[in-house]
């Protein structure tokens, strides 16, 4: 006996395996099914799933087998999984690996093996899908490919149960973040039936607390914020708002005062109906502390106001100049020429130019007790600093007119900054939930981008969004399939975008920063203008890019796709990678989702087909057209519509195989049976009964339009040319043909005379079509 030697990846084979959890777990249904779907196509003793770690193979799951587990020292399994491909032992007392292995020599002991390997990474084997016998048996080429398919679905399972588990590993770690989500149940009454782990962070009350059914949320909200709250929460639940948004006061436990940003959104079935609403919770006492504070600053400012000795400007509207007590060149990086002829007010970017001006005329003519204006001016260097400025005229002429005031004014640019970065960061978070919501529903992930790209294009003001998926196992990162091309401002193109997407648009990539971008897994942005050589997708029509922001799209740390922002009106920023962080894992995790349910559903048809169809001719198995021969008969007693059947036998065939070999007589039955079904009508069913014997099941047909039928078909194999290497082969049928009668207690009766029917034709010398009489 002769053990498997460990496999040169032999710790990240064990860490894989270890990761996925799944040792010395209970039995599942589905693998279950599997193994016993396996025992019964093959027709063996056993059918196994096994997993191989340091010292032993262990059984997810077995069928004919009694161990739970065995050294590996004596496995079958270690070898194929150091072979790498499916192997096969079909006589293990041949074999000097096997010939004295303990499961060999013992009573009734193995003698065939079949094990196909569970890859689940590329080059990393974790077990296998095996089958075992007690006789020595050969295994067909078909079989191989049978048995790799299968382990192909034990893989999918595996893979998809080790995703599910990575994701919930992730909503855990999100979990503890500074956002709690809760939800409500709307019927009978409205009350919290969920609370995430971080949510006593902060409410300050226990989730067990919260989740008593004798426990009302607003208990423990400020009374002079609860009557709002219940306000909005019940606009919410009678759908006359979809959302609300909203910051009070919570009372801690400890008598202690929260305050909490909630926004909250309801959630509606396909009739449209409420079922729940779901919310976020946010404690924001630090922000709002803040912000009491900037409001105590401010009344501080009118203060320094008066005795002018806080960053302030003196404006001599006569003169056009403005005096501050700080240089252009410290706030702006420009000459003192700015404070003359009023030239700062070239500066004011153009979308805050007319609402500056407002503020100040209204001022000027004593509508408003004094100015007040946010505002940009642009700095030297072509960005813009954001200004809160605050003045009073405090002298006028005889005539009434201001002739100088005097104000202060205080950069509020990283006040604005985190602003927009709180807005982007609530966005996003709806868009993740919006996105996760159209895919559990749709399943397409197109419609996902349908969603996704016009928000964070609007998000980041960019002209163009791409969003790309890498086909599976994808190695040279070349091609791309797109779910999502969208440019701003041309509802043409991307109509036409949209119809290659359904079609399915597969795009080469060939610029160097993209590729780069998907073989490292690392964001690229590109503050110039880009070169077609940097991003280029071939064949689809792009406008040049003026500035780009590249994104990959994670799943388990592997890159599945990239999404591409283009042309921003005010550029991007590295710090953008943060915010949009949660909907780049969203997609990416959807992407993987997406990828895995379409390689089920094409394992699922294949199984479905190999189950219902004869190998050879592709034609119904004969299991098939009695199960359907079945269903007609029934609907026959019914219904009394009309349905025939018709016997075929191929004359003489044992001869075909005698004088021409098996080959060129499996041949034959090929040609027949395409023949055969060019010649039926839709809905007439082939099906092969076995050896060169065929049944036609003929519904609506009675014994004349069958009778027809069948004619139709014995005399295009007669006129049709059959061939092998170079010479022709005679070939013609008989055929037996008999209506469903009264008198046909069931299916047996029925073919019986159509057999019978058959037989009178091969007796009056074949080549011909006989019905059957009535009995």
């Amino acid at each position: 006996m002769k053990p498997a030697p460990i496999p040169n990846n032999e710790s990240e084979r064990l860490h894989l395996l270890h990761e996925l959890d799944i040792l010395d777990t209970e039995p599942e249904p589905v693998f279950d099914h599997i193994t016993r779907f396996v025992k019964q196509l093959f027709d063996v003793d056993a059918a196994l799933i096994t997993l191989v770690d340091s010292e032993r193979q262990w059984f997810k799951s077995k069928i004919g087998f009694q161990e739970c587990e065995t050294p590996r020292e004596v496995s079958f399994c270690g070898h194929a999984i150091l072979q790498g491909t499916i192997m096969v032992v079909e006589d293990a007392t041949q074999d000097e690996r096997f010939a004295d292995n303990p499961f060999v020599v013992a009573a009734e002991g193995v003698r065939f093996y079949a094990g196909a390997p569970l890859e689940l990474k590329p080059g990393i084997i974790i077990g296998t899908l095996c089958i075992v016998d007690s006789k020595p048996r050969q295994f067909s080429a078909q079989q191989r490919q049978w048995l790799e398919s299968l382990a192909e679905w034990v893989k999918n399972e595996l893979t998809n149960r080790y995703a599910i588990s990575n994701y919930e590993q992730e909503r855990q770690v999100l979990a503890e973040g500074p956002i709690a989500a809760v939800v409500w149940q709307v019927e009978p009454e409205a009350h919290l039936i969920y609370a995430a782990a971080n949510v006593e962070k902060v409410l300050g009350y226990s989730r067990d607390h919260l989740l008593s059914p004798a426990v009302n949320y607003e208990s423990i909200v400020h009374r002079a914020d609860r009557s709002e709250l219940l306000a909005r929460m019940q606009a919410v639940l009678d759908g006359k708002q979809p959302s609300l948004e909203l910051e009070y006061r919570v009372i801690t436990p400890e008598n202690e005062l929260r305050w909490v940003q909630h926004y909250a959104r309801a959630d509606y079935d396909s009739q449209g109906h409420i079922v729940r609403v779901r919310g976020y919770l946010h404690d924001n006492t630090k922000r709002k502390q803040l912000e009491l504070s900037l409001q105590q600053a401010n009344q501080s400012f009118a203060l320094a106001l008066a005795a002018g000795n806080l960053a302030t400007w003196d404006w001599q509207l006569l003169k056009q100049s403005v005096n501050v007590n700080h240089t252009c060149a410290e706030i702006l990086g420009r000459d003192e020429s700015y404070s003359q002829q009023n030239r700062w007010a070239q500066l004011i970017h153009p979308d805050d130019f007319q609402a500056t001006r407002t503020a100040l005329q209204r001022h000027l003519k004593g509508l408003d007790e004094r100015f007040e204006a946010r505002f940009r001016l642009q700095h030297a260097d072509g960005h813009y600093i954001w200004l809160h400025s605050i003045g009073k005229v405090i002298e006028s002429d005889e005539q009434g007119l201001a002739v100088r005031m005097v104000g202060i004014h205080h950069d509020i640019t990283a006040e604005v900054a985190n602003e927009e970065r709180r807005r982007q960061q609530e966005t996003i978070l709806n868009l993740v939930t919006a996105v996760q919501h159209e895919f559990l529903f749709v399943k397409e992930f197109s419609e996902v981008c349908d969603i996704a790209l016009p928000q964070l294009m609007a998000l980041t003001h960019s002209d163009v969004g791409i969003i790309g998926e890498l086909p599976g196992n994808s190695y040279t990162h070349d091609l791309l399939w797109l779910h999502g091309v969208r440019r701003y401002d041309d509802d043409k193109k991307n109509r036409a975008y949209q119809k290659l997407i359904q079609q399915g648009l597969e795009v080469e990539v060939t610029g160097r920063v993209i590729r780069q971008v998907l073989s490292d897994g690392e964001a690229q942005l590109c503050p110039y203008p880009v070169q077609k050589d940097e991003v280029l997708l071939q064949p689809i029509d792009l406008p040049e890019f003026d500035n780009a922001y590249l994104l990959p799209l994670f799943f388990n740390r592997e890159v599945v796709g990239i999404l591409l922002l283009a042309n921003s009106t005010t550029g991007y920023t590295p710090d953008l990678l943060l915010t949009l962080e949660p909907i780049l894992n969203t997609l990416g995790t959807l992407m993987h989702f997406r990828r895995i349910e379409e390689q089920r559903l094409s394992a699922t048809e294949e199984l479905r087909r190999m189950a219902t169809t004869d190998e050879l001719t592709q034609v119904a198995n004969r299991r098939i057209f009695l199960e359907t021969a079945e269903q007609k008969f029934n609907e026959q007693h019914r219904y009394d519509v009309p349905v025939s059947v018709a016997i075929i036998d191929l004359d003489h065939f044992k001869s075909v195989n005698d004088t021409y070999g098996h080959a060129a007589g499996d041949n034959v039955l090929k040609q027949f049976a395409d023949i055969t079904r060019e010649t039926l009508r839709d809905g007439d069913l082939l099906g092969r009964q076995g050896g060169e014997e065929f049944a036609i099941l003929l519904p609506h047909a009675d014994i004349d339009q069958a009778m027809l039928v069948a004619e139709r078909v014995r005399t295009r194999v007669e006129q049709a040319l059959f061939e092998w290497q170079g010479q022709r082969i005679p070939v013609s049928v008989s055929i037996g043909v008999a209506q469903l009668v009264a008198t046909d207690k069931d299916t047996d009766r029925w073919f019986a005379r159509a057999d019978k029917a058959l037989y009178e034709a091969k007796s009056e010398g074949r080549n011909r079509c006989i019905a059957a009489k009535e009995v």
